[in-house]
């Protein structure tokens, strides 16, 4: 009887242990972040596809910056200033001043070509941004954009595309 009192007490210690464990890590992982852009004109020649590579992204009070790195090593800079915030459903403008001096735009780096473009028009639409299931304090965020960008070298290129679940 004595054996058994003491084992219902350690099971039920062991339960309320583990009910009262904190979830430090969120519990979950993210979904795959995706890029998918088109890119016509320039040494992209017509229909270059690009896909993710590799990506960073850096958030701070000024904005957010989303760095891709595709599959043949072009570098694509989406820089996000910070008016109206990240949100769904807002809408980026290219060459938008923020308050605080900081640009909304797009670098697009050729490799092959070794020429840079930078958005001279255009528009960076946020889908969707979540509360991401890796990390309590980070969010996913999702969207398209639709950019018109110019060299110095040559002729302009559009690009169109979308990117999902880029952790910051």
């Amino acid at each position: 009887m004595k054996t058994l009192k003491t084992f219902s007490i350690l099971l039920l210690s062991v339960v309320i242990i583990s009910c009262s464990k904190k979830d430090d890590g969120g519990g979950g992982s993210a979904p795959e972040a995706k890029f998918n852009a088109t890119i016509n004109g320039g040494g992209f020649g017509s229909n270059y596809s690009s896909r993710l590579g590799f990506y960073s992204s850096d958030y701070s009070d000024n904005g957010l910056t989303l760095a891709v790195t595709d599959e043949n090593t072009n570098i694509i800079r989406i820089f996000l200033n910070n008016t109206g915030g990240f949100g769904s459903g807002i809408t980026k403008i290219i060459n938008d001043v923020a308050t605080n001096g900081f640009v909304t735009s797009v670098v697009i780096r050729d490799q092959t070509n070794q020429v840079t473009y930078n958005a001279s028009e255009g528009e960076i639409n946020i889908l969707e941004n979540q509360e991401n299931p890796e990390n309590e304090d980070g969010r996913l965020i999702s969207g398209n954009f639709t950019i018109t960008a110019t060299s110095g070298s040559g002729p302009a290129i559009t690009m169109s595309g979308n990117f999902k679940n880029f952790a910051y």
